[in-house]
């Protein structure tokens, strides 16, 4: 009997293949996680009084839900041996992005304005303790689905299928997400898919994180606890600095939806990816790195 030698193989996936099994987990965790806090939270309804302290509720949905999410997306990089690049301008880089975010949607606002569908709301600005904590759950919130995102997902999706593939199905999943959360008419749909396909570019562009995730805090803090255009009508549980509706025309004031469903924030979330994809990119490299052995 002839001896062999025994030697340890590793069965290598190939890239296509290990993107798409990243795809897959993400959406479906993105999906379970949605559904079961939503369920977790509706039965807690029928047996505590959580309407009645609405910034309660919704702060213990966003810390739980995404706090899973970032979870998952630890867990996930740690299997692959990968850790996301922040960027090494990272304060700069979160202080632009949220100057972008702002702007857009001040711009969107202003669209929104010529075609006549901004009014100042009737619930008028709500300006207390309440803000400060918001801010911060936006800055959680944001930065977790950036983190999942862009960190996770988008790296080796690209690596797998390309750049535009890769940052197109990262841009979809972020969608799906949004579809589980609420967003409910083809226009926010797609609304919601150019917005990811920006926060993409802006990863890509910049070599890190820093930039996407103050480019979505600032363009969620800005509609919702700025000018008080989320949720639509009225302003949220946090209280907004200015309280803006948008009523008229619903491709111009997007309904219940407001910006999310709006031609104004298309044609602005439009004009940012063109700019985006003019900006050279300071990396060739996508926003995550193999962790050393």
């Amino acid at each position: 009997m002839e001896d062999h030698d025994l030697v340890n193989t590793e069965v290598a996936i190939p890239a296509w293949a290990a993107a798409l099994i990243r795809l897959t987990i993400a959406v479906i965790m993105a999906t379970v996680i949605v559904f079961a806090v939503r369920f977790g939270f509706e039965r807690a309804a029928e047996a505590l009084p959580i309407g009645d302290y609405p910034a309660l509720a919704e702060s213990a949905v966003t810390l739980i839900l995404f706090g899973m999410l970032a979870l998952v997306a630890t867990v996930g990089l740690q299997i692959a041996r990968e850790r996301p690049v922040v960027g090494d301008r990272a304060g700069s880089g979160v202080a632009l992005g949220i100057g972008l975010g702002v702007s857009g949607v001040a711009i969107a606002l202003s669209l929104a304005t010529i075609a006549g569908v901004i009014h100042a709301g009737v619930t008028g600005s709500a300006i207390g303790l309440l803000l400060p904590l918001g801010t911060l759950l936006t800055l959680f919130q944001t930065g977790v689905e950036e983190y999942y995102f862009r960190g996770w997902l988008q790296p080796a999706l690209q690596r797998g299928w390309g750049r535009w593939p890769g940052l197109a199905a990262s841009a979809a999943a972020f969608a799906v997400l949004h579809l589980v959360g609420g967003a409910t008419t083809n226009v926010s749909l797609v609304s919601i898919t150019l917005a990811g396909l920006w926060f993409g570019l802006l990863a890509e562009r910049s070599g890190g994180l820093a930039l996407p995730i103050g480019a979505h805090f600032g363009w969620n803090w800005a509609e919702e606890m700025l000018f008080g255009a989320a949720p639509n009508p009225g302003i949220g549980s946090y209280g907004a600095l200015i309280d803006l509706d948008l009523s008229g025309a619903l491709r111009w004031s997007g309904g219940d939806e407001g910006l999310n469903a709006s031609l104004a924030g298309i044609f602005v979330l439009v004009a940012l990816i063109v700019l985006t994809v003019a900006w050279p990119r300071e990396e060739a490299t996508v926003s995550a790195v193999p962790l050393r052995a």
